[in-house]
């Protein structure tokens, strides 16, 4: 950095520790800075001439329930419309203290018994698409390679793709899908040990509005439907 960016990130720097006592960490060495409240955590890694030039990149995000929030958080940064040559800093740390507000208040909206229910070896991702449209795409998420995955699939403008099972299924068919070409695919939601439960039951199904989606996932009072609609940014 040069000496007029030491200073303004130092002025920047300082400020954040006195509106944030005890939750700021940066390491020189990496350019990583750190925001933690409570066992919520957000990293950042600065470019080596911030703040005049250079976003913060999302290294790492989570919430108290350990959940991934990392791009949901690049989707908040982004929203901000910042712009290079600024400090920015000050802008995407309440922006996560937002998104885990959200979160709290989805967990909070969940039945008891739902809240601290956790299966091992399971997983649940929540797939934001720009659109689905290609009949050969859309076969293909209905049909995963490994056997145990269910879930749910929205065609259309936006795609939608939720996908839960055994960690190594879920995986391996979210790899997959990922290898074609996708003018957007953004994984909103990723969580071990969640297993979500669908109106079907088993098996991948395709339904045509988000309403029929939101229906599906919200079997027996579950709470999934606030938990889905945070993960995407409509609530």
């Amino acid at each position: 950095m040069a000496a007029s960016e030491d200073d303004r990130f130092a002025m920047e720097l300082e400020l954040l520790h006195a509106m944030y006592p005890d939750q700021i960490t940066f390491t020189e060495k990496s350019k990583e800075l750190k925001f933690a409240q409570d066992t919520a955590a957000l990293l950042l890694r600065l470019p080596e001439s911030y703040p005049s030039s250079g976003i913060p990149e999302v290294v790492s995000a989570s919430d108290s329930y350990k959940t991934d929030l990392r791009n949901r958080m690049k989707a908040e940064i982004a929203k901000l419309e910042l712009a290079e040559g600024e400090e920015s800093l000050d802008a995407i740390i309440p922006s996560f203290m937002g998104l885990l507000d959200q979160n709290k208040a989805a967990h909070d909206n969940m039945p008891a018994e739902k809240q601290h229910e956790r299966i091992p070896g399971s997983k649940t991702v929540v797939i934001w698409l720009h659109h689905l449209l290609a009949t050969s795409k859309r076969k293909m998420a209905l049909n995963p390679a490994i056997p145990g995955v269910s879930g749910i699939t929205k065609p259309g403008y936006p795609g939608v793709m939720i996908f839960s099972g055994p960690v190594s299924a879920v995986n391996d068919h979210v790899s997959t899908l990922k290898q074609e070409n996708w003018q957007a695919f953004q994984v909103r939601y990723e969580e071990e040990g969640q297993l979500w439960e669908f109106e079907h039951l088993r098996g991948v199904k395709e339904v045509e509005t988000m309403g029929e989606l939101v229906k599906s996932i919200e079997v027996d009072g579950a709470g999934r439907k606030n938990e889905f609609l945070q993960a995407v940014g409509i609530k």
